[in-house]
């Protein structure tokens, strides 16, 4: 998903906050639109298209924005970190998607595995998935780990069938968010029970994403697990047995920061 896309759909109740492309407006109007969110008590989420300078975004993230960024906007690790620190001055949120490859070393379209993991050591929040890109584990366990150690959390997008690698990188307080149609068996979503107990030593989880029918025992023990589960579904008749199973997941509150942007979509 590219970051129009990202900017343009869903609704801001649905993201957690208002959410703007930093081209879709100056710099000045974005500034009073930070601070009038800020004092409204709202969350202004600006997704950087490369479009303003580093001082800018500090500027605003200071003001209280949300900054929202990626490797297709800038390339430089150490500029992820300035975004974050403004961020925190501003007690607002820096996160950042990695949509390349994990390189061995830092190119001009690139930014290295190192600085990623320097990058979550600083606190950034910091976002993959193996939708587009193939990811190996033991990197991603090496992501989360420097997460963990900076106070912040790995979130990784699974897309395939369950590894069992996945449990060693929840262990490490990474959140994984999770297809329906990743569950073909019983064993599948006992596996999914199995990491989010794992989870809790390092306040780590699953967030199901339901696509289509599931199996009811599977969800009911999901839930007393204690995973988080977002139906994608229409909503079901009030005499089917999904529909509690429904009531409860809108009950559920998903921080922000445990999502890209929209918590509707598996990147």
């Amino acid at each position: 998903m590219d970051t129009q896309s990202e900017s343009s759909s869903g609704s801001p109740a649905d993201a957690g906050g208002v959410i703007v492309r930093d081209d879709q407006s100056d710099f000045f109007p974005l500034l009073d639109a930070a601070q009038a969110c800020r004092r409204a008590g709202g969350r202004l989420k600006i997704v950087d298209s490369g479009k303003l300078k580093i001082s800018e975004l500090e500027w605003l993230g200071e003001a209280g924005a949300d900054l929202y960024t990626s490797d297709l906007a800038r390339r430089g690790g150490g500029e992820f970190i300035l975004l974050n620190e403004a961020a925190k001055k501003g007690r607002a949120v820096a996160a950042y998607f990695h949509y390349g490859p994990f390189e061995s070393a830092a190119g001009e379209k690139s930014v290295s595995f190192a600085s990623l993991k320097v990058m979550g050591r600083s606190g950034l929040h910091l976002y993959v998935s193996n939708g587009r890109q193939p990811r190996e584990f033991s990197a991603l366990g090496e992501l989360a780990d420097a997460c963990l150690e900076g106070g912040s959390r790995l979130v990784f997008y699974h897309h395939g069938r369950l590894e069992p690698a996945l449990e060693s990188v929840v262990l490490q307080g990474a959140w994984i968010h999770v297809s329906g149609d990743s569950l073909q068996s019983e064993d599948d979503a006992a596996f999914v029970c199995d990491c989010v107990r794992a989870a809790r030593s390092q306040d780590g989880n699953i967030v199901l994403h339901v696509e289509g029918p599931l199996s009811l025992s599977w969800l009911y023990d999901i839930f007393k697990a204690g995973a988080f589960v977002l139906f994608h579904t229409p909503p079901s008749d009030y005499r089917s047995p999904q529909r509690p199973f429904e009531l409860r997941a809108e009950q559920q509150k998903l921080d922000f920061k445990k999502y890209f942007l929209h918590r509707a979509f598996m990147l």
